[in-house]
């Protein structure tokens, strides 16, 4: 490589960091710096080319360009290369090898176009009569990059040989997804470490995991070139025309610098919850000859403390955000320690956090004064920076989850007096104050006391009087559409929240929240928590379970208490058939009233056992009383095809299947609109004469099959059936009793 006033080169970077990268490199003494998609695009004589390649903290590759020129077809590639100087660069017996690039000229594969180029190059050399260079892909003299960009082509030299961002001191086994070094020094940049550290500033990271933020701040304030450790494992060593004298002459200036810095080097410190992730911040910080500088602890930011007198600077940290430790759900705990924790033990630092899921942010408590894109590997993030002051303060997000009255009251104490919050207790009383005499009136224990009434309040608030516990309220947020304002949404719901502790006089822990979506499939019965806590109401006389806080029901359709009312008259001395029984309340309640023998069924294991403990509860007869855990709708094809007639046949039958299910344990998919015909007229094979079937469902724009109206009796329930509590959304259920024409 001969000495040239100014040599064409290219440094490619992490995704996000081309600007930052291009300030570097001018920083450097780089001249004409670009920002290009992969990198920087630049000028430099050979001194600053040197100094690049050992300083820059943040480029991944740094190639001198050799070639750049317009291809007429893909045989070009390699014509082209065979006409360029080889000569120039490779010295007799160097051993290459070629990496590729992009894609054009009908070339999509980084592997062929690699190909080319090195068949291009043997070419040239045996065009010249010349001994042909070695192939060598693991011990190369020479790497040679080819990039092509639809037909333009640019030959280069790869100065380094491996990515600047393996610095050399993370070596061995590592925490899952640890951030990249040069990521991490250009958000220790973006959040003004350099300045801080200029000024004695301290360095913390709360979650420092393996320790990179840590390192690189350290390898900054203590000046130390980030190429140094492997300068001598470079690429540009083996180049022809390396000038060795130059390049040993910035590596001693380096050391020299190195030296200096260590003597001023402000105060870092680590601390992570995870004993195993220290250890490998140890081990990294170990291998960068940091040791004696900086002072790890194991602890969480939940125990909201620090250790030593510290001098104010940044903290800089990167907490999970889901995915990878996790739901989202799980994490947003952490986020709200940790801003209590920056907020009660850091007054006056800076602080920047790393997150791909900005919306965790809320939940730190403080107002973000800037934020910066990221790329970490395929993942997109934000760095948000943050003044810790008081007027940076402001009440945090809340979790979620089904404690979040709770959370309303301790973090919105005053929430209730507001306007909204008044008008919408108002709502709540009025309504609860006839529903309470109809419910006393009707021994009514659980009933629906506010549905959505004013629609910008979209919820459904269920009262449960439970025999163990008192009073529970189960509220549901229904999923509201993406026209309306998050904020003002999130903001309504704890105005509801905060208010219901005083108007139904309970206390906040027994307020259940959960979020009500479109069900398809079996998402109905997830499981949401393992508390394992269930109560008994009353209904119609008979003991159900209940279980408030695992799962999305509570084991009681309240919309259906009628319509078990009239199952269970129906069933009295008389067998019954509960299909897609779910806990089998229906059967609990006709066995109840003088039901002589029933067959319920279901799939679900979970389900089935709730069953029979609400059999267990009122004393029933699980000899006269059967479970049967099935697929219904194969069970119902089976009993339909046997031939005279079914096994077993019964009075009464009762058919409440899901609008849609795509369970793993059953086949096919289940979409009643479509098939509710067919399991119908099976089910009808299973009546005896002078039997009924009820058939119900909760799919709002459900239509019954016109033809069954000619096969059948059938009487329309719906309106009958609705209870006093949900007469104001008619459209919740839909009933029919259906007998047979010859009946």
């Amino acid at each position: 490589m001969k000495s040239q006033p100014l040599l064409s080169c290219f440094a490619t970077t992490a995704g996000g960091l081309n600007e930052l990268c291009r300030e570097e490199l001018l920083a450097l003494g780089a001249e004409s710096a670009k920002a290009q998609p992969r990198g920087v695009e630049f000028s430099a004589s050979e001194e600053v080319l040197y100094r690049c390649c050992l300083w820059s903290r943040l480029a991944n590759r740094i190639y001198l360009t050799l070639l750049e020129c317009t291809l007429d077809n893909q045989e070009d590639l390699t014509t082209q290369v065979a006409q360029f100087d080889w000569q120039r660069h490779f010295k007799t017996g160097d051993r290459f090898a070629v990496s590729f690039s992009g894609k054009g000229m009908g070339i999509d594969h980084s592997h062929f176009g690699a190909l080319k180029i090195k068949d291009g190059i043997v070419d040239y050399f045996r065009n010249q009569g010349l001994e042909r260079p070695i192939v060598d892909t693991v011990y190369p003299d020479l790497r040679i990059h080819g990039h092509l960009n639809r037909n333009q082509l640019t030959l280069s030299l790869d100065l380094i040989g491996y990515s600047l961002h393996q610095r050399g001191y993370r070596e061995g086994e590592q925490v899952t997804a640890p951030l990249k070094e040069n990521v991490a020094a250009a958000i220790l940049m973006r959040a003004g470490w350099p300045q801080i550290a200029a000024q004695g500033g301290c360095f913390y990271d709360p979650m420092c995991g393996s320790g990179t933020f840590l390192v690189e701040a350290a390898m900054m304030a203590s000046d130390l070139a980030p190429g140094l450790a492997k300068a001598q494992q470079m690429q540009l060593r083996h180049l022809k025309g390396h000038n060795p004298t130059l390049w040993q002459t910035l590596i001693a200036e380096a050391e020299q610098r190195e030296a200096e810095g260590l003597r001023k080097l402000p105060q870092i410190y680590g601390s992570d919850a995870s004993h195993k992730s220290l250890m490998i911040a140890q081990e990294a910080i170990a291998a960068a000859g940091y040791a004696d500088v900086i002072e790890l602890k194991q602890m969480t930011v939940e125990q909201g403390s620090r250790w030593g007198d510290w001098p104010v600077g940044l903290i800089v940290t990167n907490p999970p955000y889901g995915e990878r430790l996790g739901e989202v759900e799980e994490v947003k705990q952490i986020y709200l320690d940790l801003g209590n924790y920056l907020k009660q033990a850091f007054a006056g630092w800076q602080a920047a956090v790393l997150t791909c899921n900005p919306q965790l942010g809320l939940y730190l408590g403080l107002k973000a004064k800037r934020s910066h894109d990221f790329a970490n590997g395929p993942l997109e993030c934000k760095l948000l920076r943050f003044d810790v002051s008081e007027e940076a303060h402001r009440t945090p997000a809340l979790k979620g989850g089904s404690d979040l009255a709770q959370q309303v009251q301790q973090f919105f104490p005053r929430l209730a007096e507001a306007d909204g919050a008044q008008m919408v207790a108002n709502r709540l009383r009025k309504n609860w104050k006839g529903l309470r005499k109809w419910a006393e009136k009707n021994r009514v224990s659980a009933y629906r006391v506010y549905d959505a009434d004013m629609p910008e309040y979209a919820l459904a608030i269920d009262y449960y009087q439970t025999e163990e516990a008192g009073v529970w309220l189960v509220v549901s947020e229904y999923a509201a559409p993406k026209s309306v304002d998050p904020v003002s949404a999130r903001r309504r719901l704890h105005e509801v929240m905060a208010v219901l502790p005083a108007v139904f006089e309970v206390p906040t822990d027994r307020i259940v929240f959960k979020v009500r979506e479109r069900q398809k499939g079996s998402s109905q019965y997830e499981k949401l928590e393992s508390n394992q806590h269930y109560f008994t109401i009353v209904e119609n006389d008979t003991l159900l379970r209940v279980n408030f806080t695992d799962y999305l029901d509570t084991g009681v359709f309240l919309d259906h208490r009628l319509v078990r009312a009239k199952v269970a008259e129906l069933s009295k001395g008389k067998s019954l058939l509960n299909l897609f029984c779910y806990t089998a309340t229906a059967t609990a309640e006709a066995a109840i009233a003088g039901a002589k023998s029933s067959l319920s069924v279901d799939m679900s294991r979970t389900y089935l056992y709730w069953a029979q403990h609400n059999f267990w509860a009122n004393k029933i007869d699980d000899r006269k009383h059967e479970l049967l855990r099935a697929d219904v709708i194969a069970w119902l094809e089976e009993q339909a095809q046997m031939q005279p007639k079914p096994s077993r046949q019964f009075e009464v039958i009762f058919m409440d299947p899901p609008s849609f299910s795509s369970s793993k344990k059953m086949d096919g998919i289940l979409d009643i609109q479509r098939d509710h015909g067919r399991l119908i007229r099976q089910a009808m094979s299973l009546l005896l004469p002078g039997g009924t079937l009820v058939f119900s469902n909760n799919l709002r724009k459900f239509k019954l099959d016109a033809l069954l109206e000619q096969q059948f009796l059938i009487e329309n329930l719906t309106q009958a059936t609705l209870p006093e509590d949900f007469k104001r959304n008619p459209k919740i259920h839909q009933v029919w009793l259906i007998r047979r024409n010859a009946d």
